[in-house]
């Protein structure tokens, strides 16, 4: 009979840190964070005084202890910490990004008109699906910051999802889909459509819109 998983207690976490090495180094601080999220502060300081100890000199008879120089620590803990940092933004990234792609590809039909009008670009699903698919080289900032804030997801997520891969979804299976290897500029994109004059100049003001760039 197999015994279930359980959640390791704080003090068996350490223990077994502890077992595992003579001293601590960096990357074992880093998998145990890893390992055990929960428990990232505590082990971290755990590895700081553990660090400290090592680095610490016999004591001598009739003599204080020499202060400890935490150079060792320091480097120990910036290091474990700015690595944990970096793991997790690119985890918030990744989470980001799969929430934004989630969010495209359930556009489709009356979803896709509406986020069309929501970042501005009136009645042209057309276009939309151009900016979705990367088929357009300088889409205006304001476009992509409506469209986020539209679908609620993060402008960074949404231009980390963006791309000729969204074309094989099913939402864009529809006829006239652009064809998703050619490029071309704004400009291009919004005087091939068939709109009035008085549209395609407002869509090509999107460009210096303010706090676009």
């Amino acid at each position: 009979m197999t015994t279930p998983n359980r959640r390791l207690s704080l003090d068996e976490v350490l223990d077994e840190f502890f077992y595992s090495a003579d001293k601590p180094t960096p990357a074992q601080v880093l998998h145990a964070c890893q390992a055990h999220p929960e428990y990232r502060a505590d082990i971290v300081e755990f590895a700081a005084l553990w660090t400290a100890y090592e680095a610490s000199p016999e004591p001598t008879e009739d003599a204080l202890l020499p202060k400890v120089v935490d150079d060792d620590v320091l480097r120990l803990q910036s290091f474990v910490l700015n690595r944990l940092h970096e793991l997790d933004l690119e985890a918030a990234s990744s989470s980001q990004a799969e929430a934004a792609r989630k969010a495209v590809e359930s556009l489709a039909g009356k979803s896709l008109r509406q986020a069309a009008a929501a970042a501005g670009l009136g009645a042209s699903a057309l276009l939309l699906t151009k900016v979705l698919t990367k088929s357009i080289v300088n889409v205006p900032n304001k476009v992509l910051r409506d469209l986020a804030a539209h679908l609620n997801v993060t402008l960074t997520g949404l231009q980390q999802c963006l791309g000729p891969s969204l074309a094989g979804a099913k939402s864009f299976r529809a006829k006239g889909i652009p064809n998703v290897s050619a490029q071309e500029t704004w400009e291009a994109a919004v005087r091939s459509l068939s709109v009035s004059d008085e549209e395609k100049q407002r869509l090509l003001a999107l460009q210096t819109s303010k706090g676009d760039s």
